[in-house]
């Protein structure tokens, strides 16, 4: 497979248009990719302790050249350390670096790392370039695509962030080939979301994955990627249907927050599917077979809810009323008409209110799916 690429299509009022670069073997050859870079009198690349081991070297000396300098940019790797002391140190230390506005981030990891250094690029000397280069299954589908920046709060994840789209994402699929199985499913989550979001044919070949946890095919990644960048090109800013790529999420999210990031991202966006799904069907939107099938699939991908934690109602409730959809008190869900659709109101709006009786069944209904036993 040569390189594939895919356009994200954005307001013609300022060229911010980008592509996603898929090829396997990229990382080898970063300089054949730096027309991003033609500019930059320096690039920091940005990655967390556990990435920097692996590809850090390789990236510095591919995107090293005369006349421009590169440098690596370490931080703790981890959820926990997607915060503001994090970001603060980071921005600290570019600056010690010498980075200006003519610089240019690399975001070399995981999600982690793209939310991380797509914030600090936003807001260091009010705004300069980033690119993408995702080495996790999350980060290639999902993260690196579409601008959303931010930081973790106490009283959520992402709570913190900007829109600040990327010069381009620059995506190796062997670059997988070094992940942990958990880290894997972690990403296929995301597969699975875009499938039931926007294809059906897609789901069907998502559900015929051998080992998710093991391989993904280079199709699957580049269907995924398609998906994401026709609904970021038609609602940069979430203003209603790019609400649809948070199904599974306002859950998830709750359920990722209370558990304090013991629950693996993959695990919860797969409670927070089925949780959601089942809503849809309460709701009178989403047919019983289609729950079914649902369940059939997802149940056997997620971690157990046995125990008190992360199972709190208030704690849940009270995260999924921080989430970014929820409105006046209001818990918002995107929610899905049938496998490959989402649903709208009347109106044409993708969020759907939940009152809280429903969402605590929800979790009551997770809770018996999931244990095992």
């Amino acid at each position: 497979m040569g390189t594939a690429r895919v356009r994200v299509t954005l307001s013609p009022r300022r060229d911010r248009s980008y592509d996603i670069l898929v090829r396997e073997g990229l990382l080898d050859g970063l300089a054949d990719a730096t027309g991003l870079l033609e500019d930059a009198t320096s690039v920091f690349i940005v990655t967390d302790s556990n990435v920097a081991r692996i590809y850090a070297p390789q990236v510095k000396e591919g995107l090293s050249r005369p006349g421009r300098t590169a440098e690596v940019v370490v931080f703790p790797s981890g959820e926990a350390n997607k915060n503001i002391e994090t970001a603060w140190s980071l921005a600290s230390s570019l600056s010690g670096l010498g980075a200006d506005r003519s610089s240019v981030l690399i975001a070399l990891g995981g999600g982690v790392a793209g939310d991380l250094t797509g914030f600090v690029a936003s807001v260091f000397k009010r705004g300069i370039g980033y690119v993408q280069v995702p080495t996790t299954l999350l980060a290639q589908v999902d993260s690196s695509i579409g601008g959303k920046t931010g930081i973790d709060a106490p009283w959520g994840k992402n709570q913190v962030g900007t829109f600040h789209q990327p010069l381009g994402v620059l995506t190796d699929p062997l670059a997988l080939n070094t992940l942990p199985r958990a880290e894997m499913l972690n990403g296929f989550a995301e597969v699975v979301k875009c499938s039931i979001v926007a294809d059906r044919k897609m789901f069907e070949e998502a559900s015929a994955t051998a080992d998710p946890g093991a391989a993904i095919s280079t199709e699957l990644i580049l269907h995924a990627c398609k998906i994401k960048a026709e609904i970021v090109s038609k609602d940069e800013e979430e203003t209603n249907l790019r609400a649809v790529l948070n199904f599974g999420h306002t859950v998830g999210h709750a359920l990722e927050s209370a558990s304090n990031y013991r629950l693996s991202h993959g695990s919860c966006v797969f409670l927070g599917m089925l949780a959601e799904g089942w809503i849809a069907s309460r709701l009178g939107i989403l047919d019983r077979g289609e729950l079914e099938r649902l369940e059939g699939f997802l149940v056997p991908l997620t971690d157990s809810l046995e125990g008190p934690e992360p199972f709190d109602k208030p704690r849940l409730l009270r995260f999924a009323l921080a989430d970014k959809k929820s409105a006046a008190s209001t818990i918002r869900m995107s929610l899905p008409a049938r496998i490959g659709k989402m649903h709208a109101t009347e109106d044409g709006s993708y969020r759907i209110p939940v009152d809280k009786e429903t969402f605590g069944a929800s979790l009551d209904y997770l809770r018996r799916v999931t244990t095992r036993g």
